[in-house]
């Protein structure tokens, strides 16, 4: 029997119509520990986004478009339809049946998820069930436990900003709010406020915890004890430490009290136990993400510099696949190892911000392509290589994609790499007005591609953390609309990174990190932050515009004064090739 299974006779033993699986933990992480790994549990799909709807005698996964490929992979088909996630909400409703009840594990769902569930449910004369234990939990013999590392202060002279100011300023916020205790439930806000980081979430430097914070005195924050061992006496002025499970105890104490919380970022089950315990409840936006995403002047400078470092690596990466490489004895692996020893030699290196996107000709046509031992391919001439990469730095977050040649390429391939070329310039050159959200911005990435029926099916640039996650809010350039699409504001960080996929053959993205700043008084634009050789070898000239010239010479020029004089003299030699103004 095989898991599915195994809640499907769950499901029918307690009379339960439909279960529903979210790929998240406990926090709305993205990234998640290997104990809350459940989709990949009942499923074995390992990507970072889906969800499965489970019924009785069928099941149901759904998955965005960076993983389509993997998903045909690794899921069962003879178990699961595979389907795309922009179709959940249709498919959850259409197999919502008559009088059924939906299993819902209330510690995985965001409130105002729980919500928009509840409201087909009550269309359909169903009900919710509540779960108190997770069935996946209760089956899952082998399951990992909770991480157990430690806590660390991020210093200010990285942070920018003392935490018991960024403390003073959410407070004021609450004040004028009227909330007296707000739970704070996303890891990277506690992170910032606190300036702690830790390890217990592969790499990003979090600590998995839960905050109250009152609006004054100090702020009640819920962790295992032992994680905290050398941060408790510095930060015992302006916190006090409680059982990680002791929260549910401590908000019921405060039964006068109006508590806040973000229905977006907090888990249903918080509201149920304000609810269940006549608890006021009043709803807002969590007060951290705002701040944390407009990067202060030290964070600005520290991701400039931490910047500089990795370009470095990158470029000594490239030179090494153009000129010393020994193309029939590389492969994805080997070439992704080499990559990591350049970077963990960078001074501030902490850790690779994600797993290393390693990917040659019809790998490199699935977005979020991660090597194994089974899939490795070893390098062969004429190749499309990508590689997507990143590393945590203690003064910030690096996250860049090249594309190269290895041989000479085709004419089409020449042709879609310039076009994404030149949607990426048009990121970079953007200039627009304040409180513009990144849906406004990403028609413009598209429109070469969308010139010749193109397109891909991913977003096109995603915020960035300091010191932080390499995916972070509420910044983000895609299509969609929505909790990901806050406005863009002086100081975010963000990706840009248009791509084109040809299935099972090759792909292409180029992606450097861009800062928003002030143009004008109502006007912004965008600096780019990242610095390495886009590959000339794959541009084809005729198609770029005399000002996508000057922009495309000027970001060689500056990736030049940048990092040649911490080059070796080959090194430096070929920069200076391959970064020689283009002319039409």
């Amino acid at each position: 029997m095989n898991n599915l299974q195994k809640i499907q006779n769950y499901l029918i033993e307690n009379n339960i119509s439909l279960l529903i699986v979210n790929r998240t933990d406990e926090f709305l992480n993205e990234y998640i520990a290997p104990y809350a790994e459940r989709l990949e549990w009942i499923s074995n799909f390992s990507g970072s986004a889906g969800r499965a709807i489970i019924q009785q005698n069928k099941a149901f996964i759904f998955i965005d478009g960076r993983y389509t490929f993997q998903a045909h992979k690794q899921v069962d088909a003879q178990y699961f339809d595979i389907e795309h996630l922009k179709d959940y909400w249709k498919y959850l409703e259409n197999n919502i049946e008559i009088n059924s009840r939906i299993g819902i594990d209330p510690t995985l769902h965001s409130i105002s998820e729980i919500k928009k569930i509840e409201e087909l449910v009550k269309k359909k004369k169903s009900f919710v069930k509540y779960l108190e234990k997770n069935p996946i939990d209760n089956l899952w013999n082998d399951q990992p436990s909770y991480p157990q590392s430690q806590a660390f202060i991020h210093k200010e002279k990285y942070a920018g900003k003392f935490s018991i100011d960024k403390l003073g300023n959410l407070q004021s916020i609450l004040k004028s709010s009227s909330i007296d205790h707000y739970i704070l439930t996303s890891l990277d806000s506690i992170a910032w406020l606190l300036n702690i980081r830790g390890n217990d979430i592969l790499h990003i430097p979090l600590i998995l915890s839960f905050a109250i914070v009152p609006r004054s005195g100090k702020i009640e924050l819920f962790v295992d004890d032992g994680k905290i061992t050398s941060i408790k006496k510095k930060l015992q002025d302006i916190v006090n430490f409680h059982s990680f499970n002791d929260i549910e105890d401590y908000l019921i104490t405060n039964n006068n009290s109006v508590i806040g919380m973000d229905e977006d970022r907090t888990v249903y089950n918080f509201s149920k136990i304000c609810n269940d315990n006549n608890l006021s409840i009043k709803y807002l936006p969590d007060p951290c993400v705002y701040p944390k995403a407009q990067k202060n002047s030290t964070e600005l400078s520290g991701a400039r510099n931490a910047n500089i470092r990795d370009g470095l690596s990158i470029t000594r990466f490239l030179y090494w696949l153009k000129n010393e490489m020994n193309i029939n004895k590389t492969d994805e692996i080997k070439a992704a190892d080499y990559l990591y020893d350049l970077r963990q030699n960078n001074d501030l290196f902490y850790s690779l911000s994600f797993d290393t996107i390693s990917a040659i000709d019809e790998h490199a046509a699935l977005p979020h392509y991660r090597v194994t031992h089974k899939t490795n391919l070893t390098f062969r001439d004429n190749s499309i290589y990508l590689v997507d990469s990143g590393a945590q730095y203690l003064d910030g977050t690096t996250d860049i994609t090249r594309t190269i040649i290895l041989g000479e390429p085709t004419e089409e391939q020449k042709d879609r790499f310039t076009r994404v070329l030149k949607g990426h310039i048009a990121i970079a050159s953007a200039t627009f007005e304040v409180k513009t959200k990144g849906s406004t911005l990403d028609p413009l990435a598209r429109k070469s591609l969308q010139d010749i029926g193109c397109d891909y099916d991913h977003g096109t640039g995603h915020g960035i953390g300091s010191f932080l996650s390499v995916h972070e809010g509420p910044q983000r350039i895609a299509k969609s609309q929505g909790l990901s699409d806050g406005e863009i504001r002086e100081g975010m960080i963000l990706s840009n990174e248009p791509g084109f996929y040809k299935k099972e053959e090759y792909g292409i993205r180029t992606e450097n990190l861009i800062v928003a700043y002030k143009k004008t008084d109502i006007t912004l634009g965008f600096e780019t932050i990242s610095w390495a050789p886009i590959d000339i070898d794959l541009i084809d000239i005729n198609i770029l515009s005399s000002d996508e010239i000057i922009w495309l010479n000027n970001y060689h020029q500056k990736v030049y004064e940048k990092l040649s004089d911490k080059l070796d003299v080959g090194e430096r030699e070929w920069l200076k090739k391959v970064t020689s103004p283009v002319v039409s």
